[in-house]
């Protein structure tokens, strides 16, 4: 892909035409340089808004230029371009940005972006990530942090997906990098569900202590034989409770019935025993209690000692008649007592009988409840057990298989070692113009760690930390993947003038030297945005020849913050896009 041209329906807009082969320069300019007016400067002038709208002809999600299409209604924009000779037209409009029409055929974003893709790129298929969308930013950087990292020119959801676009770009064979992730996603996978059944609150207690898994399911089946042979023989009372009920009541008017005997027997034992007492008192007795109490009142006692004797002997005999009676009764309560009690202890024999053949309903639910939990514990535990061990078999497995990859990948790297050795020669030799005492170039290692990364691929300038080395090493990374890259038929190469920020003006020029040569007579394109104080730093180290044919005859565009109509837009209007 080169540029031809980038146009509008706008007539303010300023079209830009490009130089499809060497190098073209959009220049950014103070008209009055040595006026100090904060309010005209190189920034505003539209050089990052061409990068932007480069994109948006390109395909680019317009979720990121909702600004950009509310606060210019109307607009469209053409950008022409060539693949392989073949000339294209991209023309997108802010009133439907969600469609491109490529040479008169309209297309939805998503079918464009698959053709370009198709044109621009060779992405095996079933690979994820690697898209249209997601490379072209290795050769038109689209925002300010495009310019922090060499590897990492737009936003990336991971460092896989960084990953795999530098591997694919550097003609690194992508199918290890997407091996090793599904192998430790896999991984990952394993280790989360083995996890997650350590943390099962049935299995914590052998995991936390010491019993056996393979034990403990043998008492299961001891414990589980055991009660489903109660519950074969087990014979269901419905009326279990009622006859307990009925025996509870028996057993208590048995117990009274035993009480009511017993008293009876004492109190007709007491009557015997008072039977056996004879009262101690003759005729002497009485005659001498008579006398005494004769003296003491003589009046009162008019009775003879005979009256008084028979009134003793006829007491006596009533009260032997007395208690000869009550024992009688007694006896009669006590035969009815005892006729009751056998009557009761028949009753509640038989109850007790019925329930020692019969069980209540509710214990048998009880039984199976226990016969239900002691199943699902087996269960639970065969289960855990089993994927416990497929666990441990698949992770040896995946194991194996990561190591098998690992050595794949290191017999592959022997096998690139003369192509991996160009591109470390063609990064070095480049860095080597701007610091040719600084060690330098790309390596590339197999990551045999337990990580998602296959490949460790570092681009390097020894202290490279600073601003300027780590511009100067985007420019030779940038360079190294459009010259010495694969998988691409990618034939130009943009840079903002973001990337000459920091660098030694010594180095810039070195710099515009080395693109004079690259890009001399080659079917390549390079274009770049610059400022003009970039170029005054660079002039000073520059012959007036080398300026003259590698700038001032490049320049297509100049763009300066004099008046509105000198910027890009032609008009002036503040958008903001990401």
């Amino acid at each position: 892909m080169q540029l031809i041209s980038l146009t509008s329906n706008v007539s303010s807009f300023r079209e830009v035409h490009f130089n499809t082969n060497g190098v073209n320069f959009i220049v950014a300019r103070q008209k009055y340089p040595e006026k100090n007016d904060n309010e005209k400067t190189y920034n505003g002038v539209g050089k990052s808004l061409l990068v932007a709208i480069i994109h948006f002809c390109l395909g680019a999600d317009k979720r990121s230029y909702k600004s950009f299409i509310d606060k210019l209604p109307d607009w469209s924009f053409v950008l022409t371009f060539q693949i392989k000779d073949i000339v294209y037209k991209a023309t997108r409009s802010t009133n439907a940005p969600d469609d491109i029409i490529l040479n008169d055929e309209e297309l939805t974003l998503k079918k464009f972006n698959k053709k370009l893709e198709n044109l621009c790129f060779d992405i095996p298929p079933h690979i994820g990530y690697l898209s249209f969308r997601s490379l072209l930013p290795f050769f038109i950087r689209p925002r300010r942090d495009s310019y922090v990292f060499y590897d990492k020119p737009s936003k990336t959801g991971s460092d896989y997906q960084k990953l795999l676009y530098n591997a694919f770009l550097l003609g690194l064979d992508i199918h290890l990098v997407k091996n090793k992730i599904q192998i430790r996603k896999e991984q990952e996978r394993i280790l989360k569900l083995s996890s997650n059944i350590k943390r099962d609150k049935i299995l914590q207690k052998f995991f936390i202590g010491d019993r056996d898994i393979t034990l403990t399911l043998k008492d299961l089946d001891d414990k589980i034989k055991k009660y489903e042979k109660d519950i074969k023989d087990f014979k269901v009372a419905e009326d279990y409770y009622e006859i307990k009920k009925q025996a509870d009541a028996a057993e208590l008017e048995l117990f009274k019935v035993r009480n009511q005997i017993t008293l009876t027997e004492n109190q007709i034992s007491n009557i015997d025993e008072s039977l056996k007492i004879s009262p101690d008192l003759n005729n002497n007795k009485i005659e001498k209690i008579y006398k005494e109490v004769n003296v003491i009142f003589p009046d009162i006692l008019n009775k003879k000692i005979v009256n008084l004797i028979e009134f003793s002997q006829q007491i006596t005999k009533n009260r032997i008649k007395r208690l000869s009676e009550q024992k009688q009764n007694l006896m009669i309560s006590l035969d009815t007592l005892a006729k009751k009690r056998v009557v009761f202890e028949e009753k509640l024999d038989n109850y007790l009988k019925y329930l020692g053949a019969h069980q209540a309903l509710d214990v048998f639910i009880k039984i199976n409840d226990i016969l239900s939990d002691l199943k699902n514990e087996r269960d639970n535990l065969q289960k855990y057990d089993k994927l416990l061990g497929e666990y441990q078999k698949s992770n040896r497995a995946l194991q194996s298989e990561l190591l098998e990859s690992t050595k794949q990948t290191d017999n592959y790297l022997t096998d690139m070692s003369s192509s991996i050795e160009n591109l470390r020669e063609y990064f070095r030799n480049l860095a080597k113009r701007f610091y040719p005492n600084v060690t330098s170039g790309i390596t590339i290692y197999n990551n045999d760690k337990e990580n998602r990364t296959r490949f460790d691929i570092e681009a390097r300038i020894e202290a490279d930390s600073s601003d300027g080395i780590n511009k100067v090493k985007i420019f030779c990374y940038d360079l190294t993947i459009l010259f010495s890259g694969f998988g691409h038929s990618m034939k130009f190469l943009f840079h903002d003038s973001r990337l000459f920020d920091g660098i030694d003006e010594r180095q810039k020029a070195e710099l515009f030297k080395i693109l004079n040569e690259l890009f001399l007579n080659k079917q390549y394109q390079y274009i770049s945005t610059v400022n003009e104080n970039q170029l005054e730093e660079v002039k000073r180290h520059l012959t007036t020849e080398d300026y003259e044919n590698i700038i001032a005859k490049n320049t297509i565009l100049t763009l300066t913050d004099d008046n509105d109509a000198d910027k890009l837009l032609g008009i002036k209007i503040d958008i903001k896009y990401e």
